[in-house]
């Protein structure tokens, strides 16, 4: 039988547990930067992202002025349809001889004394 402790496997195992740390560190050098230089390029990417979600913002902003703009348009639009329909509808109410014509316009209806002729 052999020993454990004395097997070339567990002499081995022992140094990789070792040397991989080092290793790690001696393999992969990290550049030695100062310490002003690290700050400026932490202030150099929060610089970057603040200005990245500023200018989102602003188009945002843009989007947003454009769509109240386009929405405003058609509220006004709106609102001076329903004014015309007003005016049509107590100029309709008040007077008979407009609510006539609207119902010949609007229902096809003829007078009494009207021809219809038709046109192909």
């Amino acid at each position: 039988m052999k020993q454990v402790v004395n097997s070339y496997s567990a002499r081995t195992s022992a140094k990789i547990g070792y040397m991989g740390f080092d290793g790690a560190r001696t393999l992969w050098r990290a550049p030695r930067f100062p310490n002003y230089v690290w700050l400026a390029m932490i202030i150099l990417t929060i610089s970057a992202l603040s200005y990245s979600a500023y200018s989102r913002a602003r188009e945002q902003e843009r989007e947003a002025g454009d769509s109240y703009r386009e929405t405003s348009a058609r509220v006004e639009s709106a609102k001076s349809m329903n004014r015309q329909i007003k005016e049509h509808t107590t100029r309709i109410r008040q007077n008979p001889e407009v609510a006539a014509q609207a119902a010949q316009n609007q229902l096809r209806l003829i007078r009494r004394n009207e021809v219809v002729v038709s046109l192909r």
